[in-house]
């Protein structure tokens, strides 16, 4: 049973540059892992006023810092937290933000209103300071390890028994495993401007953001006038994201949505291709299992955008895989 103070080898890169546009896991430790912020029971999260307030303080760090991105999959265990900071380019106010500081923030904004708190709702009390001094980070490096990593933060409290911040883990994650073999650089960035860059992927700009906003808020609509109960938009998987999940007489319907401004390489809905089919039904099988459906009609649909001149058209094909 590991005791107390016990160092976990920080996977920290050596002369790497925290502030490259990226993607990084972080995991940040209560003092000694005392567990102040809630409990696993039997698989399940319980998390405590504190633990609440955690993550409250998690989802306003991008209004701190307008050049990051907050990945849907974090998670505030009793004594630590998981998260995944993607960082975009720099450029403008707080932008390129490095991520010691960005963290830095957050424990320093929840530790304040932790001590609010103890004096005012008798939490209970700690000594010195509320988290470690350091935290760990893992620089992601692709899209596989992306999907892992998000797996491993949504069944974190199924995997409390084997959680190494765990006082009375009863073995060892393989992930911890896992994760312990990166020890080379990331390689050069595939985007633009942006060398030795940390993780799988670019957050998207804000033009492209809006159109697919605009296509799925416009989607959504002309499914509910045919009928439609929408029940889901943008669905996070640990495989990937599904656009809409909606009921649709007897159905349960998983819809993938394109958008485009012009018809120049094709019609929208010819982006999902066969590949893009096969994910698709992969992230549907997550979400019945995930939500313990049981025997339903299943259907798969394509809703396809298109801006052009200042007119919108939408096309639903139904049953279209």
């Amino acid at each position: 049973m590991p005791v107390w103070p016990w160092r976990r080898k920080s996977p920290r890169l050596e002369e790497y540059d925290y502030s490259s546009e990226g993607a990084y896991f972080v995991t940040v430790c209560i003092q000694k892992r005392e567990c102040l912020l809630g409990r696993v029971a039997e698989g399940i999260l319980q998390s405590n006023d504190a633990g609440k307030m955690v993550e409250r303080w998690w989802q306003k760090l991008e209004n701190k810092f307008p050049s990051i991105k907050i990945d849907s999959f974090y998670v505030v265990m009793p004594n630590h937290f998981h998260g995944i900071v993607f960082l975009r380019a720099a450029g403008g106010a707080h932008m390129g933000a490095p991520l010691q500081k960005i963290v830095q923030w957050f424990k320093t904004m929840s530790t304040n209103e932790y001590i609010h708190g103890v004096k005012e709702y008798g939490w209970p009390p700690f000594k010195e300071k509320l988290w470690q001094r350091s935290f760990y980070d893992h620089v992601i490096r692709n899209e596989e390890s992306l999907s892992r990593i998000r797996e491993y933060i949504a069944t974190n409290p199924l995997r409390w028994d084997l959680d190494r911040e765990n006082l009375q883990a009863r073995g060892k994650d393989d992930f911890d495993g896992w994760l312990d073999t990166f020890k080379a650089r990331p390689q050069s960035s595939p985007c633009r401007g942006a060398p030795s860059r940390g993780g799988p992927m670019c957050p998207p700009s804000d033009d492209r953001r809006q159109l697919g906003d605009a296509g799925e808020a416009l989607a959504a609509a002309a499914l509910k006038k045919q009928g439609y109960k929408i029940l889901e938009r943008n669905y996070v998987t640990p495989l990937g994201e599904i656009d809409l999940i909606a009921r649709h007489g007897r159905a349960l319907v998983f819809i993938e949505v394109k958008t485009r401004r012009s018809l120049r390489f094709g019609e929208p809905q010819d982006a999902v291709t066969p590949a893009k089919q096969a994910r698709i039904q992969k992230l549907a099988d997550y979400y019945l299992q995930r939500k313990r459906v049981g025997e339903v009609e299943v259907r798969f649909d394509v809703v396809g955008i298109t801006f052009s001149d200042n007119r919108s058209s939408v096309e639903i094909i139904q049953n279209a895989f």
